[in-house]
């Protein structure tokens, strides 16, 4: 009977654990929504885009809106949602968007009001730029609408400008962090949480946006564009949003932006606290609502606004250089290239800037993991999209990367189409050989030239990314998705070329050395090479560094047998597991505590 009990309990637990790894994700509640239309006198058009959670959740927000603009028609998506749906932010704005343009075909608005609050912010600044036109990451193109003209203003209420955070915000406490931190990765095993991880801080939905509405107001004063009053409102509890976090709403629109922090407001308590307990009056926190909501730009008493932008450009800048490292790499050699480039520009330092990588230490097992490569991938589009903001004059932007660092790159091209790059020198990379360069060329979103040097010993790249190399010939993959097999091993077979990337993609096959050879201090004149790369337009020829026409013959064996190699690995570490079980628990604990250290450190 208890032999019997305990199975049970054994099928049971493992029934639930399948379930909440394969099935959760099917059955989380969301729901994308469609909009709530209410007719008024169809002058004015407002659109409130609620939090996360839907409408529900804040009535009184929902009723000043109204009554900020009594007979105004009201469109309100319907969505609802939790920090565990899986909706897709780029369906709900694309509905929304619709929306806009289907009532505004019909009514034909005098005056178009944007107010959002959290996620809704996020979402009803997607739609501005998609209803000009800017709909690169649109599924389907309905170009640009007349109704973003009648924009008179666009209202943020505590939204995450920059997405949401990937780091700890300032305000938030470090118990809640932690429990972010356990929630995320929660998201990561059971396929759930995909709204908010599309909102996070470097995403393509994020990041794309905006890269675009920089671009947009960025547009010549002399343009057509008109140029809607823009009021974000943050609390100075919040601990979602930094004040920083706003610098692209600023970007090229400083005189139509007023900023305001509002006094003793958290993420919540700032949609939530408009009126008075038991009363109709409003609360301060509705004041400075209703004032953004409903008076002109010149209307604003002087000492309202925020007095200090937070953005602060500079013109001088016209060339950013990336220098990223791969993983477990502490090395010297990105100080190394810097100061090569630095000595090379001379009078034109003021007109440069080296960004150097600066995210967190990477091993092994994280890299092989297809979501923990993309946090770097996040990163790296949110530090361009800041930069895009500081350096108003930016004319081009070259990227030196290492390992991962390529990968990072080469990742981002794939999902950012507002990313645009010049020239690429890459080295030890782990990018696949098929690797599609030649739709980011013909598409102009590679403008330079892309060098990929090789090492003939680099058993890094030979060895491990060449197992997802090999599963992706096996399956005849003649472009790679983004995804589990995503990393290849161009950095010792070379990328595959063609007509389309002639004199553009160059493949130096090889120098000598093993995975970092191309960036050895000892070696100065590679690093002389790289430095003149990225510092003469383009026009140095790195066949230079060529030492070898051929790899080690070992290791492109090895590398042939890669998948062999990565089995034999894995059964030794099984077996040494199962031989520790046997000889106890004790000796089972250390093998996995020792496995736990082995591959969070390597």
């Amino acid at each position: 009977m208890e032999f019997r009990r305990r199975a049970f309990l054994r099928l049971a637990a493992a029934l639930v654990i399948l379930f909440l790894l394969f099935g959760l994700r099917y059955v989380v509640p969301g729901k994308v929504g469609d909009v709530d239309f209410a007719t008024g006198d169809h002058k004015t058009l407002v659109v409130f885009g609620p939090a996360l959670g839907g409408r529900a959740f804040t009535p009184d927000l929902e009723k000043l809106v109204r009554a900020s603009h009594p007979g105004a028609d009201v469109l309100i998506p319907t969505y609802e949602n939790g920090f565990f749906s899986n909706s897709d932010p780029f369906d709900m704005t694309d509905r929304i968007e619709r929306a806009i343009r289907d009532y505004d075909d019909k009514h034909h608005y005098e005056k178009i009001v944007l107010f959002g609050y959290s996620l809704g912010g996020l979402l009803l600044r997607k739609a501005y730029v998609w209803g000009h036109g800017l709909e690169d990451d649109r599924s389907v193109k309905h170009g640009p609408h007349p109704w973003v003209d009648r924009v008179d203003r666009f209202v943020s209420l505590a939204a995450p400008n920059r997405g949401f955070p990937s780091d700890k915000p300032r305000n938030l406490s470090a118990g809640l962090y932690v429990l972010d931190q356990v929630v995320q990765q929660f998201w990561r095993l059971t396929g759930t949480g995909q709204l908010v991880r599309n909102a996070l801080q470097g995403s393509p939905f994020v990041a794309n946006m905006r890269v675009q509405w920089i671009n947009l107001f960025r547009l010549p004063k002399s343009s057509d564009l008109h140029r809607p009053l823009i009021v974000h409102l943050i609390g100075d509890k919040d601990e979602l949003v930094n004040r920083e976090d706003s610098l692209d709403i600023e970007a090229g629109t400083a005189s139509d932006v007023i900023i305001k922090t509002l006094e003793g407001n958290a993420h919540k308590e700032i949609g939530t606290q408009i009126y008075e307990a038991g009363s109709e009056r409003l609360t301060p926190t509705g004041e400075a609502i209703e004032l953004a909501l409903t008076r002109s730009r010149n209307e604003f008493p002087s000492y309202w606004p925020d007095k200090v932008s937070a953005l602060q450009t500079d013109p001088n800048v016209k060339q950013l250089i990336f220098v990223m490292h791969g993983i477990r790499d502490e090395s010297t050699w990105p100080a190394e290239i810097k100061r090569a480039i630095e000595k090379r520009l001379g009078d034109r330092a003021a007109t440069v800037k080296i960004v150097p990588p600066l995210y967190r230490r990477f091993t092994l097992l994280p890299f092989l993991l297809y979501w923990d490569r993309q946090e770097n991938v996040r990163w790296f589009m949110d530090q361009y999209t800041q930069a895009k903001a500081l350096y108003p004059n930016l004319e081009a932007v070259d990227f030196i990367g290492h390992s991962n660092g390529t990968y990072i790159l080469a990742s981002a091209i794939q999902q950012y189409p507002v990313l645009t790059v010049r020239h690429i020198f890459f080295a030890g990379s782990v990018v696949p050989v098929h690797y599609d360069w030649e739709t980011p060329i013909a598409e102009r979103r590679v403008t330079g030239k892309i060098w990929n040097v090789c090492a003939n010993s680099d058993w890094v790249v030979a060895i491990f990314p060449q197992l997802f190399q090999q599963v992706s010939d096996w399956l005849k993959i003649s472009r790679p998705e983004v995804g589990l097999l995503d990393i290849g091993s161009a950095g010792f077979r070379g990328f595959r070329t063609s007509v389309k990337t002639e004199g553009m993609l160059f493949n130096m096959k090889y120098i000598s050395g093993a995975h970092s050879a191309a960036f050895e201090p000892a070696r100065v004149s590679r690093v002389d090479a790289i430095a003149d790369f990225v510092t003469s337009d383009g026009e140095t020829d790195l066949e230079i560094l060529k030492e070898t026409d051929s790899a080690s013959t070992i290791l492109e064996y090895a590398s042939n047998l890669s998948w062999a190699i990565w089995f034999l690995g894995l059964v030794v570490i099984a077996l040494m597991g199962v031989v520790a079980y046997r000889l106890g628990r004790w000796w089972f604990g250390v093998y996995a505590v020792l496995l736990l250290g082995l591959v969070t450190t390597v």
